[in-house]
């Protein structure tokens, strides 16, 4: 269990499974090792796979007039999939790229639909955490319409400082909405 103590450990979280529920998932996770700059999902691809994040970070982004806008920016310990296409089996509008180099435990969306057709609490668990997903969706969205950038920066620091210390500026600046050099200046009129 020591290679997935970090998945476990999320899995815990969110309901209780014994040892031999977890034990189920295993021989179906595929261990993806990206590159920095490497793509898990691109623009066009139909998303069926869900990556577990167990070391680094990628970038949920899209392509607007040839020029990339990031959406997301996943947590370490975290699910990412392009996760429109991956419900309806559509392309994608989302590209997922590697920031940095990562570790996934993928697993593909067959083998998980039939996870959840025979483990109820892994059905629960995908649950859970689709519904965290839209909730998080749903309160960035709410911090860009009403809150500043700095109040946004100073969430994303409490919420993941080891984010803000991985992640290049430039992303962390694309993900709170504002230019590279507004957060540089924002930093150092915090750092004060």
């Amino acid at each position: 269990m020591e290679p997935y103590s970090n998945l476990v450990q999320f899995v815990s979280r969110y309901v209780d499974i014994s040892v031999s529920d977890f034990n189920a998932i295993l021989p179906l996770i595929d261990v993806v090792t990206l590159r920095k700059g490497d793509v898990f999902i691109d623009e066009g691809e139909v998303a069926k796979r869900i990556a577990f994040t167990n070391k680094g970070y990628l970038r949920v982004c899209y392509n607007h007039d040839g020029e990339e806008i990031t959406r997301d920016i996943t947590p370490l310990n975290s699910f990412a999939t392009a996760l429109p296409s991956f419900i309806t089996q559509t392309p994608s509008y989302e590209i997922i790229s590697a920031i940095t180099d990562c570790e996934l435990f993928v697993i593909n969306k067959t083998d998980l639909d039939n996870l959840y057709n025979n483990y109820p609490k892994w059905e629960r668990l995908g649950r859970r955490v689709i519904e965290d997903m839209f909730v998080e969706a749903q309160r960035r969205l709410y911090l860009f319409i009403t809150e500043t950038a700095e109040v946004r920066y100073r969430q994303l620091v409490e919420q993941h400082p080891d984010m803000i210390r991985e992640v290049p500026l430039k992303y962390i600046a694309d993900f709170l909405g504002i230019k590279i050099q507004s957060l540089s200046r924002l930093r150092r009129t915090l750092e004060w």
